[in-house]
């Protein structure tokens, strides 16, 4: 961790994808498998401000966020599966309602996420200011969670600058992810998945989807063994 943490260089200005701010963004989100202890120590040796909330009930409900912020920006983090193969056992293909109208969502991740929103959207309250960029962020089912949350809160007036989500799972269905897409306005969200994972192709298309459909909105990058990259697979 303390050779990638030199590599932070925080979220730039600008809607199209940029690998210093991805680099930067999944190394915050490697950090929230780490202690509360060292989560601290390197976000304040970034310069932010750190808050902590997470939920856990019985072995279906772990959800564990932090959230940063320091002059210019706050970043929602949403921590994965400490135990992948815990995560696929207990996987369900269910729907419920998800934000916005006629809109469908993975019932585990709604699950997850519904009782960590509330002490979420606080922390975010706490430290979050009216000229702060507001970043939604998260790992594997982290970044499920994190596209689930981003919907809910523009549902509820938040603006929302940016989303990078890191091998996520599919979240919700078609009508979700163009919802998604129209309620970001002037924000885009990016999907970075590595070549070969499996999670990012959970649930099955098409019982689920992207979040992201519109080329307008963000980009798909695939991140190849070779370290090449390619956009929209």
């Amino acid at each position: 961790m303390t050779d990638l943490s030199e590599h932070f260089t925080s979220v730039k200005a600008g809607t199209d994808y940029d690998p210093d701010v991805a680099l930067s963004l999944a190394i915050a989100c490697d950090l929230g498998y780490k202690s509360k202890t060292t989560v601290k120590k390197f976000t304040k040796q970034w310069g932010y401000e750190c808050l902590f909330h997470g939920v856990t009930k019985g072995q279906d409900i772990d959800t564990q966020c932090y959230v940063m912020a320091n002059d210019t920006d706050t970043i929602c983090v949403f921590r994965g599966s400490d135990d992948i193969k815990d995560w696929f056992a207990n996987f369900q293909a269910v729907r419920d309602p998800g934000p916005f109208e006629r809109t469908r969502a993975h019932k585990g991740f709604q699950d997850t996420l519904d009782p960590a929103v509330i002490a979420t959207t606080n922390a975010i309250d706490k430290i979050n200011g009216p000229t702060k960029r507001l970043c939604v962020i998260g790992h594997s089912p982290g970044g499920a969670l994190g596209s689930r949350y981003d919907g809910m809160i523009l549902e509820n007036g938040y603006e929302v600058y940016g989303i990078y989500i890191f091998s996520s799972p599919h979240p919700g269905d078609e009508d979700f992810a163009q919802a998604l897409n129209a309620a970001m306005g002037k924000g885009s969200h990016h999907r970075v998945v590595i070549d070969g994972d499996i999670v990012p192709h959970v649930p099955p298309e098409p019982f689920d989807h992207h979040v992201l459909h519109d080329p307008n909105k963000g980009s798909i990058s695939m991140l190849k063994n070779d370290r090449n990259r390619r956009q929209n697979p």
